[in-house]
């Protein structure tokens, strides 16, 4: 197989930027899938394992540890590459020009140490090829594998389980959004979910929502968050829950895309006097104002705050997301009459309840929303 050279430090720079990481990582995940799907060879290079994209990572065949001293990229390499406590130890006192080596042909890593050699400043092809052979000529490897035991608690998840726990850790998505994300089939990403369930490192969220979907998310326990901690993935929080915040960014997400002026506002002070944070403000450039809320549970409450919201001065309406028909109806019945009330001059916003499962889905009508009566 042909190796292609490809220079990649431009995207690795970019992903290490936290305020460009939508671009640089996205790059050097694209890059390396790509690369594996048509017989591209690329070689990647990082200081620090744990700063690594899931993506480039998961699409690494051979992997080459030198000596690692950082406690999370030593979990995150013994998991990933199905290290012994043996080898994740040995990893720790590797000297100049040793190094472990792993790849999905050989099941038991090994041990390499290599001869140091000398290139002239502009090598030839021929030159570097003669290097190569007296390289592989040298080099002595033995299996040195020690005794084979599971590492103590946090239990240790490797391959599939890895991935879709580092996922769960950092994002909040669907099972068919992680299956896309991984390139999964469900069948495959179940199997991987079962396995952290069966660990407790993963717990489903009380609330599903239209009725059918589920998010998975670390649980609060000791387990989960203790088993990300020590692999050094970073567990991301959300004061509402997950649900919750997975149906405000979807909703944001559908609206926003009607109008690329339309803005939100997530920590808007427009109900201070009344003692309520509204989830997030839709301000149109006509001047059209609507609170955004979401509603998983606490329905009785939701129904005061609503109610409230609705005599705001400045909001024109308020709309309301549940995340299912049951919370809806029983939404509806705390509301009774308020429902739906076309606003006058002096009277109260327009107030609007819709299930996730039906506002969420492509061809759901969003204008009609608000054009509505």
């Amino acid at each position: 197989m042909k190796v292609h050279t490809v220079a990649i430090d431009e995207a690795h720079r970019l992903s290490s930027d936290k305020s460009r990481n939508d671009i640089g990582s996205s790059a050097l995940v694209t890059l390396f899938a790509t690369g594996a799907k048509r017989g591209i060879q690329l070689v990647f290079s990082n200081q620090l394992l744990s700063s690594t994209p899931p993506g480039v990572f998961g699409n690494l065949g051979c992997r080459i540890i030198t000596r690692l001293t950082n406690p999370g990229c030593i979990w995150l390499a013994q998991q990933s590459m199905g290290l012994s406590q043996a080898h994740a130890r040995r990893i720790t006192r590797l000297k100049k020009r040793e190094v472990l080596v792993a790849y999905g042909g050989n099941p038991t890593p090994f041990l390499v140490k290599v001869k140091e050699l000398w290139f002239p400043p502009k090598p030839d092809e021929m030159s570097l090829e003669k290097n190569a052979q007296d390289f592989l000529a040298e080099v002595t490897w033995s299996e040195d594998s020690g005794q084979m035991s599971e590492p103590t608690e946090p239990q240790a998840v490797a391959g599939d389980a890895l991935k879709v726990f580092i996922r769960i850790a950092e994002k909040v998505e669907t099972i068919d959004e992680r299956c896309e994300a991984l390139r999964m089939d469900r069948t495959r990403e179940t199997r991987a979910r079962k396995v952290l369930i069966a660990k407790g490192y993963i717990a489903e969220d009380e609330t599903t929502f239209g009725n059918k979907y589920k998010i998975y998310g670390i649980t609060s326990t000791s387990k989960g968050t203790a088993a990300a901690k020590k692999m050094g993935i970073k567990v991301k929080h959300f004061k509402s829950g997950r649900v919750h915040e997975y149906l405000l960014n979807q909703v944001e997400k559908k609206i926003g895309s009607l109008n690329s002026q339309y803005k939100f506002q997530r920590h808007s002070d427009i109900a201070r006097e009344y003692g309520i944070q509204p989830d997030s403000v839709l301000n149109m450039t006509s001047g059209y104002r609507a609170i955004i809320e979401i509603v998983c549970t606490n329905v009785d409450r939701e129904a005061q705050v609503l109610t409230k919201e609705r005599t705001i001065p400045g909001v024109d309406m308020v709309l309301v997301i549940t995340a299912n028909k049951k919370l809806k109806k029983a939404l509806e019945d705390a509301l009774k009459d308020n429902l739906y009330e076309k606003r006058s001059d002096s009277g109260p916003a327009r107030l609007v309840v819709l299930n996730a499962g039906e506002c969420l889905g492509e061809r759901f009508d969003w204008i009609a929303v608000f054009e509505g009566p």
